[in-house]
């Protein structure tokens, strides 16, 4: 009983002091580690860069870095502190659309390219914005490959790991077996020495007694100390948690100092671009209208030339127009004259052909002749088949008559046997002059 009083106070006091451990490097593992960094954004139009376009990066909404592009259409920008919490960049100029790249994680050092499209796109942009977003899906695409790749090494490093284990496995158990053997060995011991353990176990109880009493002394001392220990460990939480919060607000202070400061720059470098764009389209009309009046001029040149063309072209029309009533005149002599040619020729046809059908009524005459002689023959035969066919049918009701009565059936049947093949025979005649009769018709036809 001694002994386990014992061991409960030291359990009692490793625990305090792991739990006090565990507070503070729970704390720290969930800090989310920050650092500076810094961007690098490139905008461009048509191939071209993009001057005086705001920048904004956000997080949650509120803005984490923001700057205004230069003559090359870039802009760097810093942030104090960033914790690879997803953010969004967005990009504002009033000539162009605005643009936003939302779920970015930032990586210091990074370049992010954006393509502007005009207020009217056109072709290319479309194929511009087309091609960012291939790059995005490109870009996904590598990180899930890399992903693919990350796990195929985890699951052979698991595969290691397991066979590994199998071994020490393997070895635990030899382990098990020599430890059980010294266990008997040392349980034999044991028994030997119980008797030398009881004789001294009342000696030894009072001894035990004294020293709890002592323990439980320091054991009340240690849980006191730990729970002192755990509620600094609080104190100084909270404390760091307040300073963090002092920091991120005046971050969030300058950030946003820092975004009205670009909002400002970006709205001046716009308005210079404004007044070139006035500038140029102001030049451009003047341009157009010395363009329209030299065009003027030379309409009306064009007039009086064209006045002196249709002169000439007219009478030049006339001269054509005897040429074709001429031409009209000889063809229409030509065209006679192949009309008769052609008649003629389907005169000599039709002779042609009113010979050739007088041949074709003889020989279907002559055929026609033929097969009247063949049909007459074969009805000749078909009325024997038909005469015969009668005597069949008598001699068949005859017989039917006989069977009837049920009298010397097997000497009928023998009769009916006969009769059969006389049937089977008069059949196949019948097919044979069928046959015939096909043939004829349709060699006639």
């Amino acid at each position: 009983m001694m002994k386990k009083s014992f061991i409960f106070a030291s359990l009692l006091f490793c625990s305090s002091v792991a739990f006090g451990s565990n507070l503070v490097t729970n704390n720290l593992t969930n800090e989310t580690r920050k650092e500076a960094i810094t961007v690098t954004i490139n905008i461009s139009s048509n191939g071209s860069p993009v001057k005086g376009a705001l920048i904004r990066i956000t997080s949650d909404g509120m803005p984490i870095g923001s700057s205004t592009s230069d003559d090359f259409g870039k802009a760097t920008i810093s942030i104090p502190t960033y914790g690879n919490q997803l953010v969004q960049i967005q990009i504002i100029h009033s000539l162009y659309k605005d643009q936003k790249m939302s779920d970015v994680v930032l990586v210091n050092g990074k370049n992010f390219d954006f393509i502007l499209k005009n207020k009217t796109e056109t072709v290319d942009e479309i194929t511009n914005e087309s091609e960012e977003k291939i790059n995005k899906i490109e870009d996904k695409t590598v990180k899930s490959e890399e992903k693919t790749t990350q796990h195929e090494k985890d699951a052979e490093k698991y595969s290691t790991e397991k066979e590994e284990s199998a071994k020490y496995q393997e070895q635990l158990s030899k382990e098990k077996e020599e430890a059980v053997r010294l266990a008997e060995e040392k349980n034999k011991l044991a028994e030997l020495k119980k008797a030398e353990a009881e004789k001294k176990q009342i000696e030894a109880d009072k001894k035990l007694e004294e020293a709890q009493k002592s323990k439980e002394q320091n054991g009340t001392q240690v849980a006191d100390d730990a729970k002192k220990r755990e509620a600094e460990a609080k104190q100084r939480e909270i404390e760091a948690l307040e300073r963090q919060k002092v920091l991120e607000n005046s971050k969030l202070e300058n950030a946003k100092v820092a975004d009205e400061k670009a909002k400002k720059e970006a709205e001046e470098a716009q308005k210079g671009q404004s007044k070139e764009i006035s500038e140029a389209e102001k030049k451009a009309k003047e341009a157009e209208e010395k363009a329209k009046e030299e065009k003027k001029a030379a309409e009306k040149k064009e007039d009086l030339a064209k006045e002196k063309s249709d002169k000439e072209k007219s009478a030049l029309k006339a001269e054509e127009k005897k040429e074709e009533k001429i031409a009209e005149e000889k063809k229409a002599a030509e065209k006679d004259a192949k009309e008769a040619e052609k008649d003629a020729k389907e005169a000599q046809k039709d002779i042609k052909d009113a010979e050739k059908e007088a041949k074709e009524a003889e020989k279907e005459k002559a055929a026609a002749e033929e097969l009247k002689e063949k049909l007459a023959k074969y009805d000749e035969e078909q009325k024997e088949i038909d005469n015969t066919r009668n005597d069949y049918k008598k001699e068949q009701n005859k017989l039917d008559d006989k069977i009837k009565k049920g009298k010397k059936l097997d000497k009928l049947k023998e009769e009916q046997v006969k009769l059969d093949e006389k049937g089977k025979k008069l059949d196949e005649k019948q097919g044979k002059l069928d046959e015939k009769r096909k043939k004829a018709l349709k060699k006639a036809n």
